[in-house]
């Protein structure tokens, strides 16, 4: 399945709505995408996965990378993450460094 990355920078924060899997094939066009934001600067990144039926161990680390290029001040918010993705987040430890909202008014 193909990765539709959608960017939007908004005042304070910048969203990034994807839609399809990110696997092995899919996660260089996201880390094409968070190499193209200046994420040291950027305030909050939400990235919204509402239409993410998957996330691989490369989607991972595209995550990571950008939590690690933003500033410690600023939040990497992930909503409307399915069950499954949220397990994977939860076990490999991501979760204690992300934001996971079902909806973007719970931010």
């Amino acid at each position: 399945m193909n990765l539709s990355i959608e960017s939007v920078s908004n005042d304070g924060y910048h969203l990034l709505s994807l839609e399809g899997d990110i696997d092995t094939k899919t996660a260089p066009e996201l880390f094409e995408a968070l190499n193209q934001l200046e994420l040291a600067s950027i305030g909050d990144l939400r990235i919204d996965m509402n239409s993410v039926g998957f996330l691989s161990s490369a989607g991972l680390r595209a995550l990571l990378f950008a939590k690690q290029k933003m500033s410690n001040l600023n939040r990497l918010i992930l909503i409307g993450a399915n069950n499954e993705i949220i397990e994977v987040i939860t076990k490999t430890g991501l979760a204690d460094a992300v934001m996971l909202v079902t909806r973007h008014d719970e931010i």
